[in-house]
């Protein structure tokens, strides 16, 4: 499944409707294929919240402002902090390249330091400012990588049917890149659109919990304005993040110089 698009946000899409005994014949791979390649939109803006929750319910709140374009040959991605202090002027680059062949391209500009770091494969499966999100749910992953079968047909989550889908990845180069050792996730079938998930991650015998709520159709495409990602171990709550939508608009012109590497120093 791709993640990336989980983050960017978010899982959005609209699809025509299946009739039950055709989306009963589907296979697990046909389903995430559909999930995987729903519509996005040729570009997106949105402003955003990210809140940070400890072990102990102490609160940090992030305000960002992004921005993605499809381009002739994959996704251009940024994501600019603009709040609190500390953060301010932060930026993410990332090329999401469509070629399953080619890597793809990511950067972190840390004002502080005034530097730029390349995140490379072997980094992708670390946290993301602090987040219970890694750089390889933001950058996405390959189905081809991955193995799918259907745990269960059927099992509701807030009143909508879904699948119950197991994702197991076919190498240790994937496990390696991502962190992740196998993903359950719930999709719907009414629109093949994620709104649950529970990760085993390879570090720590941890489990993480995400969870999509108030989704919408916005421009014709379903957003998932809120998402959760939980971090447990032994069942037992870590730390979670929380990701807001508090604007998002698609398909309205985005200057190309954004997704240039001088656009991360600028700032928004």
């Amino acid at each position: 499944m791709n993640y990336h698009k989980i983050l960017r946000q978010f899982f959005l899409l609209s699809f025509i409707l299946l009739l039950p005994n055709v989306s009963m014949a589907m296979s697990a791979y046909e389903i995430m294929k559909k999930v995987d390649q729903r519509y996005t939109g040729e570009t997106i803006e949105q402003t955003s919240t990210l809140i940070l929750i400890d072990k102990k319910n102490r609160k940090r709140e992030r305000k960002l402002k992004g921005f993605t374009a499809e381009v002739s040959d994959g996704t251009k991605s940024i994501s600019f902090f603009l709040s609190p202090s500390d953060v301010k002027n932060t930026s993410y680059l990332s090329y999401n390249w469509d070629d399953p062949l080619k890597d793809n391209d990511s950067w972190l500009y840390l004002p502080s330091l005034q530097k730029t770091n390349r995140i490379s494969g072997g980094d992708r499966s670390n946290s993301f400012m602090g987040s219970d999100f890694t750089f390889s749910d933001l950058d996405g992953v390959e189905i081809e990588d991955y193995t799918f079968k259907i745990v269960k047909e059927s099992d509701m989550v807030d009143g909508t049917d879904c699948w119950i889908i197991e994702a197991t990845p076919k190498s240790n180069d994937v496990i390696k890149e991502t962190g992740y050792l196998k993903t359950l996730t719930w999709i719907r079938k009414d629109i093949f659109f994620g709104v649950k998930g529970r990760i085993l991650v390879k570090k720590g015998k941890k489990v993480k919990l995400w969870s999509a709520k108030d989704i919408k159709k916005i421009d014709g495409v379903w957003v998932a304005k809120t998402q959760q990602m939980t971090t447990t171990k032994k069942k037992k709550r870590e730390h979670s993040s929380i990701f807001i939508i508090d604007s998002i608009a698609f398909n309205k012109e985005v200057d190309k110089s954004l997704f240039e590497a001088e656009a991360m120093q600028r700032g928004y």
